[in-house]
């Protein structure tokens, strides 16, 4: 809930409370903070918050002591205001829209899932000035889950620093203010097993409005790749006998649509060798005269296959249900999935037939370590071999 602005409000700081005073009794210069000398607890926070309304009172009434000598308990009025000038007066949403506004190239998703978000929870607070940065933190701990404060705070930390860098701030306000202690997720990763891979794929096959992404739907499983690698794959990056081939571009949903781009998410491009079920579906589905600069995966109408045509087909829109999702809806599989987990059943089917998470890494993109931390679970166990 909102604290209207000419308020006073209480903080805790390392245990102890203080009182935050309005910037407009400093023309809005200054922002004071008055500490009380009281510990952080229920009875003490009731005392506080009587501190706080006999000033508004006082303020009202026009009987403020400037001096704040008169709010604090006497055994504490040793302890001084704490002043932080107000030099710069731009906002903290100011800031992360001139920071956003930067990010032109990034795709429609990250726009809408990170940047619209983030900024939507920027507006709806009320402490918005770089002097309010602990205030903006506590509001949003109180008033956000803890997952979404640290995405908040990541993402302002970072505009802060861009801030910095162009002199919109003289500071980062949140530097070392910005992390947020979370639970780690109890969310494991969730393959398909063999049995529910050939259930999707046989169910692909028998859909008179989907069959023809079968091939790409197979491909996600014997490659492990990302969906915008795959959509992105040409057939100049593949080799005549398909025996091997390249991730070196990906298709995108940018905000003015599809875009594609060079390289992929972590290297310019990535190797990848066929064994014989890869080379065997790509042979099957390779024109006899092949443009090089082709998709590889098509629409029946011979355009690229979209995002969009594998969501639908996946997991449905509206109240229509796509093939897997109706699949878990039959529970004919343990559970609906993201497209996304194909890449999960790929690396834990490579793990559980003993090859290296260093040469996993290599053929999917990713670090050696994240193949580690994320599948630790299934890495562990492993039996030990006959030596």
């Amino acid at each position: 809930m909102k604290s209207p602005r000419g308020s006073v409000t209480v903080n805790s700081v390392r245990g102890n409370l203080r009182l935050r005073l309005p910037r407009g009794l400093w023309d809005g210069k200054k922002q004071v903070y008055l500490p009380l000398g009281l510990t952080d607890n229920p009875q003490n926070y009731k005392k506080a918050e009587i501190i706080a309304r006999q000033i508004e009172l006082d303020i009202l009434s026009g009987h403020f002591d400037p001096t704040l000598k008169k709010y604090q308990p006497v055994a504490y009025q040793h302890l001084k205001p704490k002043i932080e000038d107000q030099n710069n007066s731009i906002t903290f949403v100011e800031i992360y829209q001139r920071y956003i506004n930067t990010k032109k190239d990034k795709s429609a998703t990250t726009w809408k899932g990170t940047y619209t978000n983030t900024l939507n929870h920027l507006n709806s607070c009320p402490y918005q000035l770089p002097g309010e940065a602990m205030d903006l933190k506590d509001w949003m701990i109180a008033n956000k889950t803890l997952d979404t404060c640290k995405r908040i705070l990541m993402q302002i930390n970072a505009a802060c620093n861009w801030a910095v860098e162009r002199d919109l701030l003289k500071t980062n306000p949140f530097f070392g203010k910005s992390k947020i202690k979370t639970r780690k997720s109890k969310c494991k990763i969730h393959p398909f097993s063999v049995d529910e891979k050939e259930a999707i794929l046989a169910a692909f096959e028998k859909s008179e409005k989907f069959n023809y992404l079968l091939p790409l739907i197979e491909f996600f499983f014997l490659t492990g790749c990302r969906t915008s690698e795959a959509i992105g794959l040409r057939w100049k990056n593949i080799k005549s006998n398909c025996s091997s081939l390249s991730f070196e571009e990906v298709v995108i949903l940018g905000k003015g649509g599809a875009q594609r781009k060079q390289g992929t998410k972590q290297s310019p491009q990535r190797d990848f060798p066929c064994n014989k079920q890869l080379q065997s579906l790509l042979l099957s589905i390779r024109p006899l005269k092949a443009v090089s600069t082709a998709a590889v995966f098509l629409r029946p109408d011979g355009s690229p296959i979209t995002h969009q045509d594998l969501r639908t087909a996946w997991y449905g829109k509206g109240v229509v249900l796509g093939i897997v999702r109706q699949l878990a809806t039959d529970e004919a599989i343990d559970g609906y999935r993201p497209q996304y987990n194909t890449r999960h059943t790929f690396i834990s089917w490579c793990l559980e037939n003993g090859v290296p998470p260093l040469q996993i890494s290599k053929w999917v993109g990713n670090s050696a370590e994240i193949i580690f931390r994320n599948y630790a679970g299934i890495i562990n166990k492993l039996a030990v071999p006959e030596f």
